[in-house]
């Protein structure tokens, strides 16, 4: 995504601002002013069509033509009728980015019978003049010493970058921010959002080094979901990103707007977002909490919480709170209760929380927090203090703080109070740690780090080895699909849909089908026993058609039939409920299935969804027909791995009923991941399946079992997040050897393949492909490495059997990194010491570059040092160009992948 028009917004070197005046209550006139006094840099002027010849000390001049230069950026606060026009003059005399500050562009022109925001857009498009805005409160970049917004008050330089989408809910955050002594290196709200949008900034500041954290405050999603995501995966990598999303107003639309079987659309940012790696806060309080806190943490260790206060009703508090949130308190270990022992009077709890008692000093807090930072047990420390005369609020937080300094531990303070207590706190945010007011508060921003550290563990997990596709089965799977949709019909039979599921290697009841009432009779005395059967109709053909409240699937359901006359009496009723609802040609007939009564099966619901702006979606919870189903409803984006399957089924209740009554716990799970990861198979291979869902799935000690299973189709949705791209795979043989391989995309299985490549490099490899000596890389490195985002970067690995038969080893990979403009791609290559020689750099080379070609990159560039002469030979022979850069020590090699050169050409001819 292009970002590169961004920097006019943020760094200008000329504004002209249209609508300011000298009167108080202008728009323009308060942006002006803010600029001054900010000490902006640049150039600045006026345009006022009333005739002023200086508006605040700056020039003005009645329009766009008079303007004696034409700047950077325009910002226009003059009324909403007047913006089109002001868009379509700047366009047409070369200005490039407005930031539009006027709101009620929603309005709809009585002429056109268009809004105003289309009049703006279609004005601004044959210009290509981007827009931010309408209806914003403006951009801060104090770095730049640029305030252009009707903020009351300038921000602090700092290194959180704020973007939100409520222009007051900003100003807001401003003023609180200024409060807790927190600064910005970017503050900008993007108002409707007309133009430029939320992925194109997460981008922007994903890449400025100014900028540490993020801080995303949004009400609607804006850009694409694949965008979107994909910004936030990026820039959560390298920065912590925090988000506020608000809930979506209940209107008479909204139930239309959702997902089939999913009742809340939370549910699925909730997902979304956990997916992307960022934490999401559902208040404002929690987001200044999270801000503060989480900006200000150290790398966590753990999870377990020790708890420091100088009395148990504060202690007890925190302690319900914790265990209210599922949290853990530390145990601590017994040289530290001895210590604590020699610290604190006769009688203490001997354990966490511990209570210092109220006659606690500022030296036993000190000290006892020494002690409670160093146990191997205690991961995060919180003190907190209630004023009494024994421990003066100052004088207390300076000696905590002289510990938590020096400490690796995190540590979170609470001082309760208000009248002494608020100097302290200025004291710790002076210091940079954490302070909250209540006990609770604290607790919760504690929670809020746990779950921000889980976030970042999944979306760095490393998967479990890849499962090998069944090619054939899964050609035989879309051939049911496309039958379906060229017959015209937006689902699967029952047979149809249930051949699915075995396609992907999940076990079907066996299932028997009728048209008559005595068909039935038949089958059931074929099969004997106990038998169940469905009617068919044209409304439970689709996955989660059912009333969510009534589960009308029950009127179409008779079970525990033993007698042919059982059989017969509740078949009639059957039909004649269904020929009561539906016209003849809607009536499918009737399935029939044996009954699955014992093994003490658990009933699970798992399937496939299509949210409206997330696309495809896995649903995973309890079963049957309950209200239960709908409460325990877990969501998650595929593609899915092992460790994102696992993650799937853990948060679920189906884990801990599991974990309680299963006797085979890892057995299970490992069975619902596999079935998790075939769904998502499904998914990515058919694109087609609009739902999907098997309820009840039985899980029992004789495995899994699909008992009932529906599946919706329609035309194809893209993924969210982008899939694995098995189609670039291709088998070659290298050259002096003939050993047979696979070059491939790089994916996060690879990890401990990639690890012991890595180890097999020499010095003088590490040398060459990093420039410099370094050790072995840790895993969030090898997870960056290879769990990447396809339509970001692409790197292509040579793997091939290994010669003791065990697995698979990686032989050499080639890397592609492409900026977000589709530009430039900077690559690296690196082969295994022992495969130099065997052709392998030519073969990745010839792929990387046939892949950013089909993608329309421009440039394709490598440097390398100077004594790496194959590479710069290689280089040369497949057509690019190398110039020697003196001041980088480096050789430089650069190919237009634009332009078809004669040694590419010949290089084609030749493999």
């Amino acid at each position: 995504m292009s970002t590169k028009y961004l920097k006019r917004f943020f760094k200008p070197g000329s504004i002209a601002i249209f609508g300011a005046s000298d009167r108080d209550d202008s728009m323009g006139g308060v942006v002006l002013q803010n600029l001054l006094d900010g000490g902006y840099p640049g150039e600045l002027i006026v345009v006022n069509a009333q005739g002023y010849e200086r508006v605040r000390g700056v020039p003005c001049v009645k329009s766009v033509s008079e303007l004696p230069n034409m700047p950077d950026l325009a910002i226009i606060c003059s009324p909403p009728q007047t913006v089109a026009d002001i868009i379509r003059k700047l366009g047409a005399h070369m200005v490039k980015a407005a930031l539009i500050l006027t709101g009620g562009l929603s309005i709809r022109d009585s002429k056109t019978e268009r809004t105003l925001h289309q009049e703006v857009l279609a004005a601004a498009h044959p210009y290509g003049i981007r827009i931010l805005g309408p209806d914003c409160m403006g951009l801060l970049v104090p770095g730049s010493g640029m305030n252009a917004s009707y903020s009351h008050i300038n921000i602090r330089h700092g290194k959180v970058a704020y973007v939100g989408q409520s222009g007051l809910m900003g100003t807001a955050m401003i003023d609180w921010a200024n409060g807790q002594e927190i600064g910005f290196s970017h503050f900008l709200t993007l108002g409707e959002s007309v133009d430029v949008d939320i992925p194109a900034v997460i981008d922007y500041l994903a890449k400025d080094p100014h900028t540490q954290a993020i801080l995303l405050q949004m009400d609607r999603m804006t850009g694409t979901a694949r965008d979107f995501l994909s910004a936030l995966r990026a820039a959560s990598r390298n920065k912590l990103v925090l988000v506020l999303k608000s809930d979506v107003v209940q209107d008479a639309e909204h139930c239309t707007r959702l997902a089939p079987g999913v009742s809340d659309e939370d549910l699925v940012y909730d997902a979304a977002l956990r997916r992307a790696g960022v934490l999401r806060v559902e208040t404002s309080d929690q987001l200044f909490h999270a801000l503060e806190t989480l900006s200000r943490m150290k790398t966590m260790r753990g999870e377990r919480l020790a708890i420091l206060s100088n009395g148990m009703g504060p202690n007890a508090l925190a302690t319900d709170r914790l265990l209210r949130g599922h949290g853990q308190l530390s145990q601590l270990s017994q040289s530290s209760c001895t210590a604590l022992a020699a610290l604190l009077p006769d009688g203490w709890n001997r354990g966490n929380p511990v209570d210092l008692n109220g006659d606690a000093t500022p030296e036993r807090f000190a000290r006892a927090l020494e002690i409670l930072v160093t146990d191997p047990g205690v991961d995060t420390v919180l003190v907190i203090h209630a004023p009494t005369h024994m421990a003066p609020g100052v004088e207390t937080a300076r000696a905590v703080i002289a510990v938590a300094r020096v400490s690796a531990r995190n540590v979170l303070s609470c001082w309760m109070g208000r009248a002494t207590a608020i100097a302290a706190r200025n004291h710790f945010n002076t210091a940079g740690i954490a302070t909250f007011i209540t006990p609770e508060e604290a607790v919760d921003a504690f929670l809020q780090m746990v779950r921000y550290r889980r976030n970042q563990e999944v979306m760095r997990q490393t998967p479990a080895p890849f499962l090998q596709q069944n090619t054939q089965n899964h050609i035989q799977a879309r051939a049911l699909v496309t039958q379906a949709l060229r017959q015209g019909r937006d689902y699967l039979h029952h047979a149809e849909a249930c051949e699915l599921l075995e396609l992907y290697g999940v076990p079907v009841a066996h299932s028997y089908y009728a048209d008559t009432v005595e068909g039935v009779v038949e089958v059931a005395k074929q099969l004997g026993g106990s038998v169940a059967v469905r009617a068919l109709h044209c409304e439970n053909v689709l996955p989660f058609s059912y009333d969510d409240k009534e589960r009308q699937r029950w009127r179409d359901l008779a079970l525990d039939l033993y007698s042919i006359t059982e059989v017969r009496h509740a078949v009639t009723r059957l039909e004649y409920r269904v020929r009561e609802r539906f016209r003849d040609d809607q009536v499918m007939g009737f399935c029939v299935q044996q009954m699955k009564r014992g093994f003490q099966s658990l009933q699970i619901n798992v399937g496939i969804t299509r949210d409206p702006v997330f696309g495809p979606l896995l649903l995973f919870g309890a079963g049957g027909y309950t209200v239960d189903v709908l409460s325990d409803r877990q969501l998650m984006l595929p593609p899915l791995n092992q460790a994102l399957a696992r993650t799937l089924v853990q948060r679920s209740r189906v884990y801990d009923i599991i974990c309680e009554n299963s006797y085979q716990i890892e057995r299970d799970v490992e069975q619902l991941c596999d079935l998790l990861i075939r769904l998502s198979e499904m998914v990515v291979d058919l694109p087609e399946i609009a739902g999907l869902e098997i309820n009840p799935l039985l899980l029992n000690k004789r495995g899994l079992l699909a008992v009932d299973v529906t599946v919706a189709v329609a035309e194809p949705v893209r993924l969210a997040i982008s899939p694995y791209p098995e189609h670039l795979s291709e088998t070659i043989r290298l050259r002096r050897s003939g050993r047979a391989a696979v070059v491939r995309a790089i994916r996060g299985e690879d990890e401990p393949d990639h690890l012991e490549f890595y180890n097999h490099l020499s010095p003088e490899s590490i040398r060459m492909r990093y420039f410099y000596s370094r050790g072995v890389p840790t895993h969030q490195e090898l997870a960056n490495w290879t769990q990447i985002d396809y339509d970001r970067e692409m790197a292509f690995v040579v793997s091939a059997p290994r010669e003791n038969g065990a697995g698979n080893e990686t032989l050499a990979v080639v890397r592609a990194v492409t900026d977000a403009d589709n530009v430039r791609s900077e690559f690296s290559i690196v082969i295994r010491d022992d495969l130099q020689g065997e052709g392998v750099g030519a073969v990745l080379m010839k792929k990387l570059i046939d892949y950013c070609r089909e993608r329309g990159t421009l440039q394709l560039y490598g440097a390398t040092l100077p004594v790496n002469r194959g590479m710069q030979t290689l280089a040369r022979k497949l057509g690019f160009k190398t110039r020697f850069n003196a001041e980088e020590d480096v050789v430089e090699m650069t190919m237009m992948l634009n332009e078809a050169t004669e040694e590419w050409q010949m290089y084609r001819l030749q493999s």
